[in-house]
């Protein structure tokens, strides 16, 4: 049981936190994430998990360094419904909690409006929910 803590430390640590200064493709257990771009890095991406695969959980995305040039941008695998832009962060402490429910991405916080975050689509973009059907009545 979790409850007894002491029993825990012999198993996998779950919780993982990375810093990166360039492009990434996040995995599901990348749940902290500070990454820092710079005259030397550039601009980066990050990728955030395969949206299935992450359901139910909360990744959280601070930034260490960027600016005007330098952005921190936030993508999908273009497996997320519903996605209309790609977020960009461009300054430090910019921050973005990301929460997957198995279909979508959804952002739960952050400083700034970001396309990304957008309820409705804009002109000229699509987006094509995905149908559950109800199993039939017997």
């Amino acid at each position: 049981m979790l409850e007894d803590r002491a029993t825990q430390h012999d198993k996998v640590v779950v919780d993982k936190f990375i810093d990166p200064n360039n492009t990434i493709d996040m995995s599901t257990r990348d749940y902290v994430v500070r990454p820092s771009a710079d005259g030397v890095s550039g601009p980066i991406w990050l990728v955030l998990p395969p949206v299935a695969e992450a359901k139910g959980r909360f990744y959280s995305i601070i930034v260490r360094n960027a600016d005007a040039l330098n952005t921190v941008t936030i993508t999908d695998r273009d497996d997320s419904e519903c996605w209309i832009n790609d977020i960009v962060l461009n300054g430090k402490c910019d921050r973005l909690l990301m929460y997957s429910d198995g279909l979508a991405w959804i952002p739960c916080s952050g400083i700034g409006n970001w396309p990304g975050t957008a309820t409705t689509a804009p002109a000229g973009t699509t987006c094509t929910p995905t149908t559950i059907k109800p199993p039939p009545q017997v």
